[in-house]
């Protein structure tokens, strides 16, 4: 009998071994469940929300492409008239440029300059990647919590120049998608959260399209809505280039 529940035991035992996963497997898994589409354009809506209350909105494009593991994403504002041309290109963690037409002048954003905020709102330039589940990064991660709804990861920023000394996303089971991220400083002080709600969608391709982040030193929030994405829209990699990012019009490469 003994020797019965003894392999019983160890049964189960190699039957969880087997089906443990790491906070990279289920990061990897995220990316890898929603990646069948090359290339991506939406139109969203935001809105800066200060500590009192009041609004302001503007709205931009935003503009993805696949390539092997990492994506290129491109986000050009269009209103209102004092950010209209704005436009943020991102390469990878470390190659980020960003046009002001103001100054008629492209710039990289490197070093600390990537923790600064983009165009007022609560998003930091090294945030963009958040939006778009990049796979690939300077990090490392851990699983915190494997429950029968979701996983909780913790990510580990091993980028020097980062305000950030850790980041806990919930990534729901039923589709695989990131549901809420709290973000930690240096110090381990919660100071930034960001939720994902109002699942659509759009062309057969699941995504929620609400999203709010909220700055918890200033109570300074940011709110996204994607209005319409549209999928395979033919783009390639000579459209997310510095030249491009300058032009009145993007041209479509």
């Amino acid at each position: 009998m003994k020797k019965i529940i003894t392999t019983i035991l160890l049964s189960v035992f190699a039957l969880s071994m087997a089906f443990a996963v790491t906070g990279k497997e289920v990061l990897d898994m995220v990316k890898d469940e929603h990646d069948d589409f090359d290339s991506q354009k939406s139109q969203i809506t935001m809105k800066l929300i200060d500590a009192n209350g009041n609004e302001k909105a503007r709205e931009f494009d935003m503009f993805l492409l696949k390539e092997n593991d990492d994506s290129l994403a491109l986000v050009r504002f269009n209103t209102p008239a004092e950010v209209k041309m704005i436009t943020l290109l991102t390469l990878s963690d470390d190659e980020i440029y960003i046009y002001m037409p103001a100054y008629r002048k492209t710039k990289r954003i490197s070093g600390g300059a990537k923790n600064g905020n983009f165009v007022g709102s609560d998003l930091k330039y090294s945030d963009i990647s958040l939006l778009y589940n990049e796979k690939s990064g300077n990090y490392t991660s851990n699983l915190l919590e494997d429950n029968n709804n979701f996983y909780k990861v913790e990510i580990i920023p091993e980028d020097e120049d980062t305000d950030y000394g850790r980041i806990v996303a919930i990534v729901e089971k039923e589709n695989m998608l990131i549901k809420d991220v709290d973000f930690f400083n240096q110090k381990d002080e919660h100071i930034k959260t960001m939720s994902f709600t109002n699942l659509k969608d759009f062309e057969g391709h699941k995504l929620y399209s609400h999203i709010e982040l909220t700055d918890l030193t200033s109570n300074h929030s940011t709110v996204l809505d994607i209005n319409k994405a549209d999928f395979d829209i033919g783009i390639t990699n000579r459209f997310f280039n510095k030249m491009n990012i300058s032009k009145p019009v993007l041209r479509i490469q």
